[in-house]
Parts: C-alpha cells; sequence; structure tokens
C-alpha cells in the first residue's frame, strides 16, 4: 500500500489485476484485530472534495501505468475507480462502523479467543465485499489486455518475485530481525511507544514464529503461471472474473507444504492476545484512539463520496 494521504486506493483496483492480485508479497496480519482498521482503508482514508478527485485521477495513473494502459484502458480504469468510490458508503458503511465497535469494546474490555473469532467473521464479510466489487469492475478491462501488456505486467511481477528470492537468500538470522523490526514498527504504531521489556517479548515471540516465506513465494509463482497462461488464451470478461474470484477465495492456500490457513489464523489470534496482554492502560487508551482516528478518516471519505 503506498503512503499516501489517498494512496490507499493503489491497493484496491490494482489488487485485482495481474501484478498485486498475483503477488501478494505482504506478510499476512499476525495482528487481526490491532490493525484490523487498515484492511478498511483499501477503500477509505481521508480524502475529501477536491482530494477524493485528484485521488481517483492519481489512483487511475498509477494503475495505467502498472499495466501500460492505452487511453481507452485508462478512461475505463477512471470510470471503474470512480463507481467503486461512490458505492462505498453504502456498501462498506455499515460493516465498518460495526467492526469498529467491536474492537473498540475488546481493546477496552479484553480479548478472547471468541471476541477474536467474531471479528474475524466481520473482516472476512468486508474484505469479501470490497474484492468482489473490485473484481466485478476489473475482469472487463483484464479482458481487454494485448498481448504486449500480458509480457509488459509479467516482467514487472517478475522482478518482484526475483526481488522475494534474494530477501529469501538472505541469512536467516537477517530475516528473522526484519520479521521482528516489522512487527514491532506495527504494534507500536497502534499502542504507541513499549518499553525495552515489551519489545524484548515482543522479539522472543516473533521469533519462534514459523518462517513459510519459501512456500508463500512458491505459491506466488504459480498463481502467476496460472494466470498469465489464462490472459494469453483471450478469456471474456466472465472467464477472468471466475479466475480471480477463485484466486481470491484461495489466497490463504499455500500448497501442500505450507500449514493449513485455519492453523495460520489461529496463529494470529494467539499472537494477538499475547500483544494485547503486554499493553498497559495508555496504550490501550492510544491504540483505541488510533482506531477512532481511521474511523473518522473513513467517515470523512464516505461523506464526500456520499455528497
Amino acid at each position: 500500500m503506498v503512503a499516501s494521504d489517498c494512496g490507499y486506493l493503489v491497493a484496491a483496483p490494482k489488487s485485482s489485476g495481474l501484478a498485486t492480485f498475483m503477488t501478494s508479497r505482504t506478510r499476512p496480519s499476525r495482528r487481526p484485530a490491532i490493525v484490523v482498521l487498515s484492511l478498511v482503508l483499501l477503500f477509505a482514508v481521508g480524502c475529501t472534495g477536491l482530494l477524493q478527485n485528484l485521488g481517483a485521477r492519481w489512483v487511475t495513473r498509477q494503475i495505467a501505468v502498472e499495466f501500460n494502459f492505452d487511453e481507452a484502458q485508462t478512461a475505463a480504469t477512471r470510470a471503474s475507480v470512480d463507481r467503486l468510490m461512490a458505492a462505498a458508503p453504502m456498501a462498506l458503511g455499515s460493516k465498518i462502523d460495526m467492526l469498529v465497535a467491536s474492537v473498540d469494546v475488546a481493546i477496552a474490555k479484553g480479548l478472547t479467543e471468541e471476541k477474536l473469532l467474531r471479528m474475524e467473521r466481520q473482516v472476512d464479510g468486508l474484505v469479501d465485499t470490497v474484492a468482489g466489487a473490485i473484481i466485478d469492475e476489473a475482469a472487463p478491462i483484464m479482458a481487454t489486455l494485448r498481448d504486449d501488456q500480458i509480457a509488459f505486467v509479467e516482467k514487472r511481477i517478475e522482478k518482484r518475485l526475483e526481488e522475494a528470492r534474494e530477501e529469501l537468500a538472505a541469512p536467516a538470522e537477517e530475516r528473522v530481525e526484519k520479521r521482528q523490526d516489522q512487527f514491532v514498527e506495527a504494534v507500536e504504531d497502534w499502542a504507541g511507544s513499549f518499553t525495552d521489556g515489551q519489545e524484548a517479548a515482543l522479539r522472543r515471540y516473533i521469533a519462534n514464529l514459523p518462517d513459510e516465506a519459501a512456500v508463500r513465494l512458491e505459491a506466488d509463482e504459480q498463481r502467476v503461471a496460472r494466470f498469465t497462461k489464462l490472459a494469453r488464451t483471450r478469456p471474456d470478461a466472465s472467464t477472468i472474473r471466475d479466475a480471480m474470484w477463485e484466486e481470491w477465495k484461495n489466497r490463504e492456500n499455500w500448497g501442500p507444504n505450507a500449514r493449513p490457513p485455519a492453523a495460520r489464523r489461529a496463529e494470529g489470534r494467539q499472537a494477538l492476545l499475547f500483544v494485547y496482554g503486554q499493553l498497559d492502560a495508555e496504550q490501550k487508551d492510544h491504540a483505541s484512539e488510533h482506531l477512532h482516528e481511521l474511523h473518522d478518516k473513513v467517515k470523512s471519505f464516505f461523506g464526500a463520496a456520499g455528497s
């Protein structure tokens, strides 16, 4: 996800195409409730009025560059982005409000496995709604890709895959330290600064988690191969839509050499319970404040989109 006031949208329409949809290299969240509002930012952050229009234009330009679109494809993409942004308030507003309420109560009164499972179901419903809308808009545009554009995208994807292979080639200790740094930074974004003791506890916890980067990379490579093979058969929009939805539904399945998705989700819930157990009252308040700041940005966007 690009760091920009309106850059959240890149992760939405782009993920519906070959590039990001086929090579989702972001690590799966091990803190589902603490970062749950980040999922919301697939569709909404504080872009209002003129900024909303500029955001749609910027997103369109980024997608056009990613796929080397021609003028007609770029115009179709802009129309899709506009429709997605306009539909977001009605499609997502109530779901987001309920999710925020669930997370806020959990922060204040305590997390349990049951609460986390309920929030997981809420997140699943939300992101499925987002993904379905994006796929419906993207499929007709993907059906217009020419052979040279498919080759262009495939080359860009291969570059990203090669970067992932290089990361995997780093010493194990270096990879662990990077995962620890990313985890601590993400948690502190929500809860504020940790004490040395709290950070050390988080780092020990992450060091003991399994590293499945290699099997995920293999799954990405296979996903790319499947989709580029399909794209070269000149499929119609319906065929592309079905294939993209199938890939979305199976996005957590990394093949026979990986643990089942349910096991990774259970691990994520346990990690979140561990993190929550480290927080003091001030850090819980900080997390709640951050949650509401994000929610306010979402509501600002929805107000502008619905006006």
